[in-house]
Parts: C-alpha cells; structure tokens; sequence
C-alpha cells in the first residue's frame, strides 16, 4: 500500500473552499487505495477542517462524488 504525507505547516486554511480541495485531494488518493495523513494544521486551520471537512468522516466518498 503506498502512503501520502501532506504537510500543511506552512499554509492557512482561510475558508471552506480551502477545506473542500484538501477533501478532494485525501479521497482521490484514497479512492487509489493510498494512505493519506495530513500533518502541519495550525490550530485555526484545524479548526476549519475539524468543522468542515468530509475526508475523515463515514460517508466521505459519497459527499463528494463527482467532484
């Protein structure tokens, strides 16, 4: 199984829409069967992505199909 490390240490999620491409990039690459861990989230970016993200919820594929 290969494995993906995103690090976001040096951006800032300042919206929904910043949110929503992390989502899309996790699941494409887990729709590859790649492993994927986001590390570096500051703690307002962390935040947004605990509140809005779908990538780490049941379901996520679904939310997002199409996209």
């Amino acid at each position: 199984m290969d494995k993906v490390r995103i690090d976001v240490s040096r951006a800032h999620f300042w919206d929904i829409t910043a949110v929503s491409s992390l989502d899309k990039v996790v699941l494409k690459f887990r729709r590859e069967g790649t492993e994927v861990e986001v590390v570096g989230l500051n703690k307002a970016s962390a935040t947004m992505v605990d509140k809005f993200a779908v990538h780490d919820k049941d379901g996520a594929e679904d939310m997002l199909m199409g996209h």
